[in-house]
């Protein structure tokens, strides 16, 4: 139990050194130089150590005001963090949102338009339906899935993923890390920006991070998504083995999805 704990306890203090403190350490170390510098002396580097001199001179002798700051350092790097992580759930939100209903429509119709200039077409549940491009690659993991097999994936994968081997629930919670990593990123560089209306370099840092989440996020997403489906598609005779459903085809088609619905939502 001592060595399970003390495990338990390593693996606790390397996600919150690695998710909070180190991130949000930067971020105090920026705000701080907001508070001292401010746009007026923005780059003034001597003007930065002339106060940090000042305050190596405040705490010259005096151990315990240096433990104080430190842990009110680490406080406040832990608190910007849990901000962060904040913000990171409403990114995600944001990048899965159903609205608003004009921004939905123009990308319809822009997909429409580059469909008909390429003689191509898809059918209707394939269009755009969300706000960003990474909710619609969501979302089309259960169309495709529905179109395909008659599976409703908010339905099926709960029981699924009980099924899964481990080579593939590694690889699908790897992918959901990455997804959630590039939300915090995101939220970080939305809390620089805010950031820059006191200390105008924070302003480039924010959208250099901003843009790097998201275009990781669509990668991470379109990669999650992946494999999502994909788990579908290899590992649907055991859960229709699992739930007693017959496949006369080798595999689950509408018919038997629908029974699988029917079973999976109690008869709802």
């Amino acid at each position: 139990m001592n060595t399970l704990l003390t495990e338990v306890g390593r693996k606790l203090a390397d996600r919150w050194l690695s998710v909070l403190v180190l991130p949000g350490g930067l971020f105090v170390a920026a705000v701080t130089c907001a508070a001292w510098l401010g746009h007026a002396h923005a780059l003034d580097v001597g003007h930065l150590e002339d106060m940090v001199r000042r305050l190596g001179h405040h705490f010259a002798g005096r151990p315990a005001a240096v433990v104080l700051a430190v842990a009110g350092a680490l406080l406040a790097a832990t608190g910007a963090g849990l901000a962060a992580q904040g913000v990171a759930a409403g990114v995600r939100g944001l990048w899965v949102a159903r609205g608003p209903a004009r921004w939905v429509a123009r990308r319809r119709r822009r997909a429409e338009s580059a469909l008909a200039r390429g003689g191509r077409t898809v059918p209707a549940r394939y269009l755009p339906a969300r706000a960003g491009a990474i909710g619609d690659r969501f979302r089309l993991v259960d169309q495709r899935v529905d179109a395909q097999y008659g599976l409703a994936v908010a339905l099926a994968w709960p029981r699924l993923w009980l099924l899964l081997p481990d080579t593939a629930t590694a690889a699908i919670r790897d992918a959901t890390t990455r997804y959630r990593a590039a939300a915090d990123v995101t939220a970080w560089g939305i809390l620089y920006l805010l950031l820059g209306a006191f200390w105008w370099p924070a302003v480039p840092v924010g959208l250099v991070a901003m843009a790097a989440g998201q275009v990781r996020g669509r990668t991470s997403a379109a990669a999650l998504a992946d494999l999502v489906e994909a788990a579908v598609d290899i590992h649907q005779r055991p859960l229709a083995d699992t739930l007693g459903i017959d496949l006369p085809h080798g595999r689950i088609t509408p018919d038997e999805g629908a029974r699988i619905n029917d079973i999976l939502n109690k008869r709802g």
